[in-house]
């Protein structure tokens, strides 16, 4: 017997990539039970596009706001509620998987957490998901340790499986009992880190992750968070990575790191002249312990 899979899928103003996503999801060689496009209230006409082409397997929630990844990931599981299922499978609008992308995934009835393996447009791997994500050492800069596709390069003969301890929400299988357990994904993070948080309780509570080598699926954008810190999305990308050490950290040292990491990086940006930086620096340190929403960091508000 088939088990039920709920897919779903978060947009925000990409109709022309959300299409190309719509159709190779709705493809898949396994049947799924719902397509939910949760759509954060986009402008470019995508209600239209999406309406062209609802059936009985796609159904459309426009949030009414943009409440980012975070806050669509929280509406979609919310939706599927109204479901029975086995599974969510969860995904944003540049997100392509290939045609038996899902049936590999769920192929072993998975216990936990799977995520499949992401790749560029040109086959150059783009998993980057690491094998640990470690709050408990101090002198790590980057609790990431190493990603995937890096890991894979040097491994000659390849599982069909490889743990994992942190995933994006970019084609995860989710299993129902996870859910149960966990809950929904935070909607205060808005964008960033609300993935690894769901991945740290997943940890926490024993449940696997994992990801599963023989699925296969395309980013559409190219991964850039170098640029990312830098444009609007940096003050989101600070203060939910301050607030994972001061929540998760497992000593007094972790929950203190914020105060050194946004030091670091207010000097570093005073040396390279981005002096329009360090008060969102400040702002993210200061909204990480409660994970205020603060308005004016999100697309679109001008800031003086």
């Amino acid at each position: 017997m088939n088990k039920a899979v709920i897919a779903i899928i978060v947009t925000y103003n990409r109709k022309e990539l959300l299409s190309k996503v719509i159709d190779a999801v709705s493809s898949q060689s396994y049947p799924l039970k719902k397509i939910l496009i949760v759509d954060n209230n986009s402008s470019d006409g995508t209600k239209d596009l999406v309406s062209h082409k609802i059936s009985p397997l796609i159904e459309y929630k426009n949030t009414g706001g943009n409440f980012g990844g975070a806050g669509g990931f929280y509406h979609g599981f919310i939706e599927a509620e109204k479901y029975t299922y086995d599974y969510l499978w969860l995904m944003d609008d540049d997100f392509m998987p290939t045609i038996d992308c899902l049936e590999k995934l769920v192929s072993n009835s998975p216990r936990g957490i799977t995520q499949p393996v992401r790749y560029n447009l040109d086959e150059t791997c783009a998993e980057l998901s690491p094998l640990t994500y470690d709050l408990s050492n101090p002198f790590k800069i980057n609790p990431k340790g190493v990603p995937l596709n890096k890991y894979l390069k040097d491994l000659v003969e390849k599982p069909e499986y490889i743990d994992i301890e942190a995933i994006p929400f970019e084609g995860p299988l989710i299993s129902r009992d996870v859910v149960e357990k966990i809950g929904y994904p935070d909607p205060r993070f808005f964008i960033f880190c609300d993935d690894i948080e769901y991945a740290i309780k997943a940890k926490r509570m024993g449940i696997p992750i994992k990801c599963d080598l023989r699925a296969k699926a395309y980013r559409l954008l190219v991964n850039n968070q170098s640029n990312d810190l830098l444009s609007w999305k940096g003050y989101f990308m600070l203060r939910n990575l301050f607030y994972l050490h001061k929540k998760y950290g497992t000593n007094v040292f972790i929950r203190y790191k914020p105060v050194m990491l946004s030091i670091g990086y207010a000097l570093s940006c005073i040396m390279k002249y981005r002096f329009s930086q360090l008060p969102i620096i400040w702002r993210a340190f200061w909204d990480s312990s409660s994970l205020n929403n603060t308005e004016l960091y999100k697309p679109g508000v001008k800031r003086k």
